[in-house]
């Protein structure tokens, strides 16, 4: 979804950072390296990154140049890298409006976190420019982007009694699934399986408190568990009781049989 350019003068360290980010599962699908300014520079003409990382220190046009040339070319956004904690490389850094600067060796938990984090403001930049350019109002875009939450619940709320997963659901807003479970953990406060999870145990407790005294296998299979085991386990998480305890709640005459429910 969103393209990202890795330029470092080490084959090792460039090619390190490229897998990290490969096996992160982050928005940026879209990658290219180089391996100094000038060859970065070239592929500029036809790669339009929405992120460089690059290295300071490189032969024939070193990190800081190639940023400054890469700017007067629309790119933003930039990541520095650097096996030296120099002050004036900071100082040059911050004037030039760079996001971080990272030094080397490249702690890949950090790296990763910082790659998710801005993926988030640049599709969230993106969405506010095509409504800008639509003529939508500020309020208006919000509303846009809410709407993929939105949609994204009523997903859920039709397909929790199956398998589904949160590539499942971003493949059917035609979203990354980074992008997905961070929007909806922005703008919910819950994670996507936390969620999920929540509207099968509203759902249980409701055949739970039903009439017909529905067993709990067939109850964990009607919501979306695999087992009554992890029905159980998952129940007992969220709503502090076991299901036969829950069900024994509301009718004080049923038993608590722990044998039955099999756990």
């Amino acid at each position: 979804m969103l393209r990202l350019m890795i330029v470092d003068d080490e084959p090792i360290i460039l090619s390190g950072i490229r897998d990290m980010v490969e096996q992160a599962n982050t928005a940026f699908t879209r990658i290219v390296t180089a391996c100094d300014g000038t060859e970065a520079m070239d592929k500029l003409a036809y790669f339009r990154p929405d992120l460089i990382i690059t290295d300071i220190q490189m032969p024939d046009m070193d990190g800081l140049t190639f940023i400054r040339h890469a700017k007067a070319n629309h790119v933003t956004r930039f990541i520095i890298l650097s096996g030296y904690d120099v002050f004036q490389y900071a100082q040059d850094a911050i004037r030039l409006q760079v996001a971080e600067y990272l030094l080397k060796p490249i702690d890949e938990r950090q790296l990763i976190a910082l790659l998710k984090r801005m993926a988030l403001e640049i599709i969230e930049q993106q969405h506010t420019l095509a409504a800008t350019i639509s003529g939508q109002e500020p309020g208006e875009e919000q509303d846009s982007t809410s709407e993929h939450v939105k949609m994204l619940k009523d997903y859920i709320h039709n397909n929790f009694m199956k398998d589904i997963s949160l590539s499942d659901a971003a493949a059917y807003l035609n979203l990354h699934p980074a992008y997905t479970g961070q929007l909806f953990k922005k703008e919910t406060g819950n994670s996507f399986v936390h969620y999920i999870n929540q509207c099968r145990i509203d759902k249980a407790k409701e055949l739970l408190a039903g009439k017909n005294q529905v067993t709990l296998e067939k109850i964990a299979a009607c919501v979306g568990f695999e087992n009554r085991r992890t029905f159980y386990k998952v129940f007992r998480k969220y709503v502090g009781q076991t299901p036969g305890e829950y069900r024994a709640g509301i009718r004080p005459t049923q038993p608590i049989d722990d044998d039955y429910e099999g756990f």
